[in-house]
């Protein structure tokens, strides 16, 4: 089996193919997920107390882990059409997964940080940030119903 390869940017300009240099995509997506993995650590934690800068910051989160689960799809791309065992396709998906629901997750916690710093109702969804019964906001209405709903707290 011969392994999928893909040209670097550089290749596709050159005058004459045969100086172009083939890289496996195995080693293009290593290299992507080490330089994104790199950029996660060193996103350093904001200082105490700076909402916009706690919001920033998770919002970097949030494109970084899109970063990692789009190259994780590259890979699974890969695998999924180069006869490779069935368990190393499915590794790859959960990876993609993950990645996925990460940057989800850290998104939410970004628009968490920027409606406390926005004195807005928080969503509840990225941890135990709500600041609703500090507006004032003990049973809100749930939106699109009838004020007779409530949303249960």
């Amino acid at each position: 089996m011969t392994p999928h390869t893909s040209l670097p940017r550089h290749a596709h300009t050159t005058t004459d193919p045969t100086d172009a240099q083939v890289i496996p995509v195995a080693r293009l997506v290593e290299a992507g997920l080490r330089r994104t993995s790199r950029a996660i650590r060193d996103t350093a934690p904001p200082p105490a107390g700076d909402l916009l800068a706690h919001a920033a910051r998770a919002r970097r989160l949030a494109e970084l882990h899109t970063r990692r689960a789009r190259w994780w799809a590259v890979l699974e791309r890969d695998t999924a059409t180069n006869d490779v065992p069935t368990v190393y396709v499915e590794a790859v998906v959960a990876a993609v997964l993950d990645n996925e629901r990460q940057a989800r997750y850290w998104a939410d916690t970004a628009d968490d940080w920027q409606a406390l710093a926005d004195q807005r109702p928080t969503s509840d969804v990225a941890g135990a940030m709500s600041n609703w019964a500090d507006l004032g906001l003990t049973d809100p209405a749930a939106p699109g119903l009838s004020d007779a709903s409530v949303v249960a707290r």
